[in-house]
């Protein structure tokens, strides 16, 4: 992966945990530590521990974005199915909103409205997870997603689906900051 783009993974405000370095700590690579102290005292939270912080997570797609935003980055994981996920999750979402606007497929358009979530549910994830909304224009974020849309329809019809998803992509984070919060709170930390 291209090491601009790895440095962008994870950095949207709306992804920030307040638990991100809690949970990050210990996750990489180290050395042995073979001394490890002495009878009666309190155990060390390890890797372990916050690799549970995540584990416990009920919802699916919450779940999904812990393991993106932790591990993500690592350029040996395969994280199509925990993105997949969110991007389901995202899509689904959109569609109960559309179902509830009665806005059906764009005319003239070559993308069945399903097929429009998830393009745009992809893009919405994508861009945010490497934060690349200032680095392209909207033309240029629906040209690089594969979405067929005149720029100027998507503005007006469609962009607010998007915001809808950054808001639900936002709301994930702040359940994954709870329940990080909450198994901390159980380990006595």
């Amino acid at each position: 992966m291209n090491k601009v783009l790895l440095n962008r993974f994870g950095t949207s405000p709306r992804l920030q945990l307040a638990c991100g370095d809690w949970l990050q700590h210990g996750m990489h690579a180290k050395t042995v530590k073979f001394d490890i102290g002495q009878g009666g005292e309190v155990p060390q939270v390890n890797w372990e521990d916050r690799s549970a912080a995540i584990a416990l997570i009920k919802h699916g797609p919450t779940k999904a974005l812990a393991s993106l935003l932790l591990w993500g980055s690592n350029e040996h994981w395969n994280w199509s199915d925990d993105f997949d996920e969110v991007v389901r999750y995202l899509t689904n979402e959109m569609l109960k909103r559309c179902d509830a606007d009665d806005r059906q497929a764009p005319k003239g358009c070559s993308h069945s409205r399903e097929e429009l979530a998830y393009l745009i549910s992809r893009m919405t994830l994508h861009f945010e997870l490497y934060n690349l909304w200032d680095l392209y224009s909207l033309e240029g974020q629906l040209l690089f997603s594969g979405i067929n849309v005149p720029a100027n329809t998507y503005r007006q019809v469609w962009k607010k689906y998007q915001d809808y998803m950054l808001d639900d992509t936002q709301r994930l984070a702040l359940d994954v900051e709870h329940a990080v919060q909450e198994y901390r709170h159980r380990l006595g930390l």
